[in-house]
C-alpha cells in the first residue's frame, strides 16, 4: 500500500508524542513493505516571516514533505485563525500531493496551521482517511482544554463565547482581553452566531472572530467524513463527544511504543535517595513547576533527587526562567537537558518513579507507557488520560492536580514505606508494542480499501 501520513511537525527539529508516534508508525509500515510518505508543518520561528513554501527531506529513510509556514498572514490568505485549521496553501498543494502520490489511505495525527479541508480532498478522490486524535486541538484552539487560571475546560460553551474569551486573554493587549471578557456569554454568543452566519470571509480583528465562531462547525463536519478517529483511552473519546465531535466513527486503540530494549526492573527502596524523574516538554500545562513546588515542601534533610529531562519548544521562556528561580538552591533538583529516543531505557533505568504532574486532559503520554515497560512506577495527576493507566495504589499514585503539597506528601510516603515502591514496580502493565499497534492500523485501512472497492 502506499500510505500517507500527516502531522503538524516533525522530527528532526521536533520530537514531542505526535511527532514519535507518526515515526514509529511510518517504520513499522515501511518494514512491512509499504511505500510511506510523511506531510507535516513547520513553523518559522522568525515572527516576520511571512513564507509559505514547501521542501522535502528524509528521516530514516522515510520521505518528509514540509510545510513552511509563516508567523504572519499573507493577505489573500485570510486571517490567523482561520489559517491555524484552514490554511489554502496547504491545501491546494496536499491537493496535488494526492494526484502525484495516488495513496490508498490517509492517516491524519494532527492538522494544526495546515488544513482540515485535507479531508475533504480525500474524500473527493474516495481515499479511506482516519485520523489518530493526539491531543484536542479538534475542539479547543489553545490544545489543552486549559483555562488561563489553570481550571479545565470542556470545551466551547455559549456558542464559543468561552473560546472567545480565553483566546483575546492570551493573544491581545490586556486592554482589550479586560473589556472582552467583562462582556456578558450571552451577548458574545449573540455576536458569535452573527458572525457564523455570514457567508463572506471577514478580513481583520473581526475577521479572526468570525474564523473562531465557524472553527468548530467546520472542524466538527470534516471528521465526520473520516473512516476511523483513533483514541488512546475513553476519557479522549468522551471529551471529544461532549465538546460536540458526535457521531463519528470512534475506536479507543491505545498507543503503542517502540521496543527500545526496555527491561522490566523491579524498583526496590535502598540506602540512596530515592531517584525521582520527569520527562517531557517543559510547558505550563505540563506542570513541571508543581513538581518543583513540591519538591520545596520536602524536609531539606529529605532522601530524594529529582531529575529534569526536557525543555521548551519556546525556547528560554518566562515559564522556563520562572521555574530555574522557582528550583534555586534546591539541591535535590537537577536539570538533565534532552535525549536521543534510544536512550529512553537507560534514563527510565536510572529512576525510581516517574512523575507526570500535568494540569490538562492529557491523551496517554507515550513516556507513561514506556516507563510501565521499564518496571518504572508512575506518579501522576488524577486526571483523565493519565487515571486510565494508572491504578492508584498498584501500578503507580495519583494526586490532584496542580496539588504540590498532594504530591509532596506521594513522595514522603513513598520514602517512609520502603515496601510500596517494590510493590508498585512489580505491578507495572506491559504496553502495546508498535508492531501490534500497527497490526490494529493494517487491519483498519485493508478493511476500508476492500469496502471502497
Amino acid at each position: 500500500m502506499k500510505i500517507l501520513l500527516t502531522t503538524h511537525v516533525f522530527l528532526p527539529e521536533h520530537f514531542g508524542g505526535t511527532e514519535t508516534l507518526v515515526l514509529g508508525v511510518a517504520l513499522a509500515l515501511k518494514q512491512r513493505g509499504h511505500n510511506v510518505t510523511v506531510v507535516t508543518g513547520y513553523p518559522e520561528n522568525n515572527k516576520s516571516c511571512d513564507i509559505n513554501q514547501f521542501d522535502e527531506y528524509e528521516v530514516y529513510s522515510i520521505p518528509v514533505i514540509r510545510f513552511r509556514h509563516g508567523r504572519n498572514v499573507l493577505i489573500d490568505q485570510g486571517g490567523a485563525m482561520r489559517n491555524d485549521y484552514d490554511n489554502p496553501v496547504f491545501e491546494a498543494r496536499f491537493r496535488q500531493l494526492l494526484a502525484e502520490i495516488e495513496p490508498d489511505v490517509v492517516h491524519f495525527h494532527h492538522l494544526e496551521r495546515l488544513s482540515i479541508k485535507a479531508i475533504d480532498a480525500c474524500k473527493e478522490r474516495k481515499i479511506p482517511a482516519f485520523l489518530t486524535a493526539t491531543d484536542f486541538w479538534y475542539v479547543c484552539p489553545i490544545h489543552t482544554l486549559l483555562l488561563p487560571n489553570e481550571k479545565m475546560c470542556d470545551g466551547p460553551a455559549n456558542g464559543g463565547a468561552n473560546c472567545l474569551k480565553h483566546v483575546t486573554s492570551i493573544t491581545q493587549p490586556k486592554w482589550l482581553a479586560r473589556i472582552v471578557n467583562s462582556l456578558p456569554s450571552g451577548a458574545l454568543e449573540v455576536v458569535m452566531g452573527l458572525l457564523r452566519r455570514i457567508h463572506a470571509k471577514l478580513s481583520g480583528k473581526v475577521g479572526d472572530v468570525q474564523a473562531l465562531a465557524k472553527r468548530s462547525e467546520i472542524i466538527g463536519s470534516r471528521l465526520l467524513l473520516l473512516e476511523r478517529i483513533f483514541v488512546a483511552t475513553g476519557h479522549a473519546q468522551r471529551m471529544l463527544e461532549t465538546a460536540g465531535i458526535r457521531g463519528g466513527k470512534f475506536r479507543i486503540l491505545p498507543f503503542g511504543i517502540k521496543n527500545h530494549g526496555y527491561v522490566k526492573r523491579v524498583r526496590q527502596r535502598k540506602d540512596g535517595p530515592l531517584v525521582l524523574g520527569f520527562i517531557g516538554s517543559v510547558l505550563p500545562h505540563k506542570g513541571l513547576h508543581v513538581l518543583v513546588e513540591a519538591s520545596r515542601l520536602l524536609p531539606a534533610d529529605a532522601a530524594v533527587k529529582i531529575k529534569i529531562y526536557g525543555k521548551s519548544p519556546d525556547g528560554d521562556s518566562s515559564y522556563i526562567k520562572g521555574l530555574r528561580l522557582l528550583a534555586q538552591g534546591d539541591e535535590k533538583i537537577e536539570f538533565c537537558g534532552t535525549f536521543e529516543n534510544s536512550m529512553m531505557p537507560a534514563v527510565l533505568d536510572g529512576i525510581d518513579a516517574l512523575v507526570i504532574p500535568s494540569l490538562w486532559h492529557e491523551n496517554m503520554p507515550l513516556v507513561s507507557l514506556s516507563a510501565q515497560a521499564a518496571g518504572c512506577p508512575l506518579i501522576a495527576s488524577d486526571i483523565g488520560g493519565l487515571s486510565d493507566i494508572v491504578d492508584s495504589g498498584k501500578n503507580g499514585l495519583l494526586f490532584s492536580p496542580g496539588l504540590a503539597s498532594g504530591l509532596a506528601k506521594i513522595i514522603m510516603c513513598l520514602l517512609g514505606d520502603h515496601d510500596l515502591l517494590e510493590k508498585l514496580s512489580g505491578a507495572a502493565v506491559q504496553p502495546m508494542d508498535i508492531t501490534q499497534y500497527v497490526d490494529e492500523l493494517e487491519m483498519e485501512y485493508r478493511k476500508s480499501i476492500s469496502a471502497g472497492a
